[in-house]
């Protein structure tokens, strides 16, 4: 089988697992779309599909890349965000809840573009706190599908995870700018 090209020489099977990846965004704007148990459910289990296969397809055949290393973590958050938004339209998760569950989120998004405004180089690597914020935040999601109504105990739950994250991505945001500032 011949090898389809890319502008840049490299084969665009390169980019396989970034398109599996990028597959979650249309799956959680479908949480818009759809309502009840069973349809959401397909859909969080479309969404880990698509997790676990643009993972295993990159190592599987060697098609790991620099845009991937950014694009996996980036849709997994972005399948949250869209996700958890489509429950603040029923009676179980208001904006505010909402903006808790995502305050981690938001936070390493503006810091990493403070970060990027300020030359520091930061790189995508995940930490220990911040994949226990993203776990928490998608037992949230079920949830909101199984059990709603306990909807707000994981809502505090995952405020201190993600306070604990925060301060987490913090320490190493200031660390790094120093390292930055004395190597200057």
């Amino acid at each position: 089988m011949g090898s389809v090209r890319a502008v840049d020489g490299r084969s665009t099977l390169v980019y396989l697992p970034s398109l599996i990846s990028a597959l979650r965004l249309p799956i959680a704007a479908a949480f818009f779309a759809v309502d009840g148990l069973v349809a959401r459910g397909m859909l969080l289990l479309l969404g880990a599909l698509t997790d676990a296969a643009d993972g295993w397809v990159a190592r599987q055949f060697g098609l790991q890349s620099k845009l991937g290393v950014i694009l996996d973590p980036l849709f997994d958050k972005l399948f949250v965000l869209v996700a958890l938004a489509a429950f603040v339209r029923g009676p179980y998760l208001g904006w505010i809840e909402f903006l808790v569950l995502v305050s981690r989120d938001l936070y390493v998004g503006t810091g990493f573009l403070v970060a990027r405004g300020l030359g520091v180089s930061v790189p995508a690597q995940p930490r220990a706190a911040g994949k226990l914020v993203t776990f928490l935040q998608i037992v949230t999601l079920f949830v909101l599908l199984l059990a709603p109504e306990r909807a707000d105990v994981f809502v505090v739950v995952v405020a201190a995870a993600s306070a604990i994250a925060i301060v987490d991505y913090t320490v190493v945001g200031v660390h790094r700018v120093r390292h930055r500032s004395r190597a200057a």
